[in-house]
Order: C-alpha cells, then sequence, then structure tokens
C-alpha cells in the first residue's frame, strides 16, 4: 500500500472511529434502563428523516454494494432491472401501506410477537424459529464477502490469511457495538453510515466515469454480451420469471415483509410518516442496486479494455481469486482506477456500509430468538433484564455461526441469488402469514403453521440442495414461486377445514 493510501485510511478510521464513539455516548444510554421499548424499538419516536436514513443503511450494506457489483460486472446493464423493480416493489408498499402500516398499529415489538396476538404462542414461536432461520442462514456470508472486497480493493497480500484475519476483527468490532445500546444506538449510527456511503460511493463514480467514461463501458457491454447485456428479458441469466421474483423480492419482500426492514417500521413514531419513509426510501431501494451495478459494469469495461478479446474475468490481477474474481472485480478496479487517498477513505465507507448491515441484523435476528422463542418458552417474555442479556447472548452466537459458515459454505450460485433463497425459506411463508393475519379475518392458528411448514419448501433453491434433489435445471425463482404458491394454499385450505376464529373463542370459554 502507498503512504498516500494507509495516511487516508488511519485518518479516516480515526474520523469514524471518534464519530461512532460520540454518538453511542449520547444515544445509547436508554437501554440499560429496563425499558424493552427503548431497547427494542428504539422508543417508538423515529421521525421522517431518521427513518429513511437508517432503513437506507440497513439496506445499503457492503453485501449489497458486492452482490449488486457482481451482477453488474456479470450481466452488465440488464442488472438495473433489478433496482426498477426494487423501486416499483417499495412504492407500492408506500402507497398502500401493505402490512407496514398495520403492523406498526399493533404496537408489537417484534414481527412474531404478531404471530402471538393473532395466531397463538406456539404459532409465534414456531413463526419465530422459521425467521430466525432464514435470516441468520441469509447472512452467513456478508462476512466472507466483506473481508474479500475489502481485501481486494486495498491490494492486501496474504490470500485467504488476511480475508480470515479481517473477518474476525470486523465481527469482534461488530458485536461490541451492537450489543452496547440495543435499537437506539444501531438507529443513531446509521444516521452516519447513510450520509458517508452515499456521499462515498457518489464521489467514487463520479472519478470513475473521468476514467472509464459511459460510451466505453456501452461499447464493451454490446461487443461482449449484444443485447442480453441490455434487455433482462433476453439475458440468460435472468427471464421474464426472474423479473417477476425481482419485483417481490427487491421490492415488496425487502421493504415490507423482510425483519430488519420491517422492524424499522415498528420504531417510527405514527402510521401516516411509516408511509411517507417507505414513499421516499423507494428511491434508496432503486438507488441501492443501480448504483453499485453501475459500478460492476464499469468494472466490466475496466478489465474488457485491458484483456481485449478475453472475458474480463480473466484479467491477470483477478485470476488470483479463482472461482470469486467476479465478486472482487469491482472491488481490485477500485484499488488500481482510483487515487490512494480516496482509496483508503472508500475503505472507511466500506467499513461504515459493512457495519450498517451487520448491527442491523445481528440485532433483529438475536432480538427475535431472546423475545419470541426464549421468552415465551420460559414465561419470560416481560423481563426487560432477561431479554436485554438474551439478546447480547445472541448476538454473539449469531456471529460465531456467521464465522463459521462464511469460512465453510461452497454454494456455486451469485450472492445475490443466495440471498434471494436463503431468504425465502421465511418470506416464502412470511408473506402469507403476515399478510394473511393482517387482512384476513378468517385465517386461523392451524392455517398458520400449515403455511410456515409449506413455505420451508423453499430451502429446495439453495444450489446444494437443487443439486442433491435433482432440481439443478429448475430455476431458483420457480422454486420461490412454487413455495409461495404452496405456502398461500395450505394457509387458505386449512384455514378453512379449521374452525372460524370468533367459533374457537367461543368454544374456549
Amino acid at each position: 500500500m502507498t503512504i498516500t493510501l494507509l495516511v487516508s485510511l488511519a485518518l479516516g478510521a480515526i474520523a469514524y472511529i471518534v464519530a461512532l464513539v460520540l454518538i453511542l455516548r449520547r444515544t445509547a444510554g436508554h437501554a440499560d434502563e429496563g425499558n424493552l421499548a427503548e431497547f427494542f424499538v428504539s422508543g417508538r419516536n423515529v421521525g421522517l428523516g431518521t427513518a429513511i436514513a437508517t432503513l437506507g443503511a440497513t439496506e445499503i450494506g457492503l453485501i449489497t454494494i458486492a452482490y449488486n457489483a457482481q451482477k453488474g460486472f456479470n450481466d452488465g446493464f440488464a442488472a438495473f432491472h433489478i433496482g426498477a423493480a426494487a423501486l416499483v416493489g417499495c412504492l407500492i408498499v408506500g402507497l398502500t401501506g401493505f402490512v407496514v402500516a398495520p403492523l406498526r398499529k399493533t404496537g408489537v415489538l417484534t414481527v412474531p410477537e404478531f404471530y402471538g396476538q393473532r395466531y397463538g404462542q406456539d404459532v409465534r414461536v414456531f413463526g419465530a424459529t422459521v425467521m430466525a432461520l432464514g435470516g441468520i442462514l441469509n447472512m452467513g456470508l456478508f462476512l466472507k464477502v466483506a473481508a474479500l472486497f475489502i481485501v481486494a480493493m486495498l491490494g492486501l497480500e496474504g490470500g485467504s490469511a488476511a480475508v480470515n484475519a479481517l473477518m474476525v476483527g470486523l465481527l469482534v468490532i461488530a458485536v461490541a457495538y451492537t450489543a452496547y445500546g440495543g435499537m437506539r444506538s444501531v438507529i443513531a449510527t446509521d444516521v452516519l453510515q447513510f450520509v458517508l456511503i452515499v456521499a462515498g460511493l457518489s464521489i467514487a463514480l463520479a472519478f470513475l466515469l473521468y476514467e472509464i467514461p459511459l460510451a466505453d463501458a456501452v461499447t464493451e457491454v454490446s461487443a461482449a454480451k449484444g443485447m442480453a447485456g441490455f434487455d433482462p428479458l433476453t439475458a440468460p441469466s435472468f427471464g421474464l420469471s426472474y423479473v417477476l421474483w425481482m419485483v417481490l423480492v427487491a421490492g415488496v419482500v425487502s421493504s415490507a415483509i423482510w425483519p430488519t426492514a420491517l422492524s424499522r417500521a415498528l420504531c417510527i413514531k405514527d402510521e401516516p410518516t411509516v408511509r411517507r419513509a417507505y414513499l421516499v426510501s423507494s428511491l434508496v431501494f432503486m438507488g441501492r442496486m443501480i448504483l453499485p451495478a453501475f459500478i460492476g459494469v464499469l468494472a466490466f469495461a475496466f478489465f474488457a479494455q485491458q484483456t481485449g478479446s478475453s472475458p474480463a474475468a480473466s484479467a491477470p490481477q483477478l485470476k488470483a481469486f479463482g472461482t470469486d474474481a467476479d465478486l472482487v472485480a469491482t472491488a481490485v478496479m477500485l484499488g488500481e482506477a482510483l487515487p490512494g487517498w480516496l482509496v483508503g477513505l472508500l475503505a472507511i465507507v466500506m467499513f461504515a456500509s459493512f457495519m450498517s448491515t451487520q448491527d442491523g441484523y445481528l440485532f433483529c435476528w438475536s432480538s427475535i430468538i431472546a423475545r419470541d422463542i426464549i421468552g415465551p418458552l420460559t414465561g419470560r417474555t416481560e423481563e426487560a433484564a432477561f431479554q436485554i442479556r438474551a439478546t447480547r447472548i445472541g448476538i454473539v452466537v449469531i456471529a460465531l455461526y456467521e464465522l463459521y459458515w462464511g469460512l465453510i459454505y461452497q454454494g456455486r450460485e451469485d450472492i445475490w441469488d443466495y440471498l434471494a433463497v436463503s431468504g425465502a425459506i421465511y418470506f416464502c411463508s412470511g408473506i402469507v402469514v403476515l399478510a394473511g393475519g393482517l387482512y384476513w379475518p378468517r385465517a386461523t392458528r392451524k392455517g398458520a403453521i400449515a403455511a410456515l411448514i409449506a413455505g420451508f419448501t423453499a430451502i429446495a433453491g439453495l444450489g446444494p440442495i437443487k443439486q442433491a434433489l435433482g432440481l439443478a435445471d429448475v430455476s431458483a425463482p420457480v422454486i420461490g414461486f412454487a413455495a409461495i404458491g404452496l405456502s398461500a394454499l395450505a394457509f387458505v385450505i386449512v384455514s378453512l377445514l379449521d374452525e372460524a376464529p370468533d367459533q374457537l373463542v367461543r368454544n374456549s370459554r
């Protein structure tokens, strides 16, 4: 590393840490006062601006930057459709208040708590287990991808040893910071991180377009991929089913069903503010996909110009990364194409983006385990000290899993496709059970249990499991839509066969 890079990296790290400590000292003290609402939903007093920032920061993590850049590198401008789908889906949620508004009105502290109110405590525990399983499996590659990306961008030597060391370092910091102040500290620091991420990526893009003009990128993508580099309907990696899947996954699910985003709605001060926050955040959900994908397209053009007619991923700088070449190509390009001082500052931005997702995910899943699984099973759901302590222990345990899974998982799908499929383990049933419970009075406890069981079939979309089941030729979107269909069918049929909720109440008296 050059002296300029080292100096900017050191100064940026010091400034970031100082700002983080000051914010935590000002905002996180409430968490230990025994107030569950303070710890789990930041006192339910989050305003519009902060809501937009925390939604944006949680959803623009380093993993988000990495997988969208990978999509842009592999599929060209056609990958932009994922951002357009996210815009459409989130706009629908903002305009209608789908799930987020009525759920905020219930006053619950976690998503599975609504399951308990609507269906019963056994559904709460079962639903929370499915939710946590899908969510924790979903974040299994966060740490590995973050470490790979930063190591590649900084040009650090040491291969896997450097990656593993950085994984441990990032994890230790994330655990300590997340466990400290609960949701209030997570949201407070999200504001800082959101500003850093948006500013850093925008400055980097401006420099990159000077080095790699847009016309050059269009020319290289057109020469290598033809129309498939621009039209997702003709691209081999996409197609109509994939585009429709993205409207659901990147749009509706990511904003209204996925617990890390949905938990932010529970923190916002009132229903009208929830809708406005989601309307504005639809632009953030679009930008978080398109901006990194665009930088990935520029990385493709950068290496395509170097390799001539060879595949861009075969550039000499990328060969050392083996099968991860397309994943780190954008990071390597950033390290080579940008001046040293900007690379150092961008590394701090990437660290902030990692933290902005890591804190939200660690806290979300650990709080669900503590409050909606351990709490009901032990009868200590309302004991604040126990709940906070169990959440902090859960953060440590999940972090250790994340380190292990990041080292051993060897699936072959793109990172984004892994995230979409692993998340589907929860959301294929979650969208049915949540929406059904909020909007269909005839929904019953047995119907919810049947939906949760049927939705678990989405795990068949994971690469190794697809191979084991002989489904290698079936696309993940098709498996996902089938899992949602099975879940909805089971939910409706079993609920209709079961006694109506009001009849159940009368029979229990």
